[in-house]
């Protein structure tokens, strides 16, 4: 049996369009274009409440990670006064899932930058108590400062006051 012989293929060279002022990246639209890379155009006030008060829910039934994805997107979309504080939210839960997983160093790490933000909202802020969060993130931060990897106790992100509107729910 005789065996197949090929030829060489010419080598193509692709086209690729170029890149217009309308053009995003993909899976970006174009309004997400004009913002700064990482930033998503304001959310209204409703869809922010609603995404905030999810990730303070989900945070407080230990579901870090969740929190963390829920509060990202508030801090892609947040002014630049805003930032710093969806951030410390972000890094305290994203360092309490390091805490659950025993890694130290990474929740030590992450507390330290997320409480360094935090601070600067004290006492409260969104209409949270701020002050309570930096406490116990101070205690932990603490402990594994000190060598040792505490028992984690989880901390509770507290409303200031209730909203007459949550009674109805």
């Amino acid at each position: 049996m005789a065996e197949p012989t090929s030829t060489p293929t010419a080598k193509r060279r692709s086209r690729k369009p170029t890149p217009t002022a309308t053009d995003a990246p993909v899976g970006e639209s174009a309004a997400d274009a004009d913002q700064p890379r990482g930033r998503t155009p304001p959310l209204d006030e409703a869809t922010a409440d609603e995404l905030f008060r999810r990730g303070v829910a989900l945070f407080n039934g230990v579901r870090y990670w969740h929190a963390h994805e829920a509060w990202e997107v508030l801090w892609r979309a947040a002014p630049d006064e805003e930032r710093n504080f969806y951030q410390g939210l972000i890094q305290v839960a994203a360092g309490l899932l390091h805490l659950q997983r025993r890694n130290a160093r990474g929740a030590r790490n992450l507390l330290s930058q997320a409480l360094d933000k935090l601070r600067k909202f004290q006492p409260t802020h969104r209409g949270i108590f701020v002050n309570e969060l930096v406490g116990r993130g101070e205690g932990i931060l603490e402990e594994l400062e000190s060598g040792f990897l505490p028992y984690l106790i989880p901390p509770v992100i507290r409303f200031v006051d209730l909203d007459p509107s949550d009674l109805d729910r």
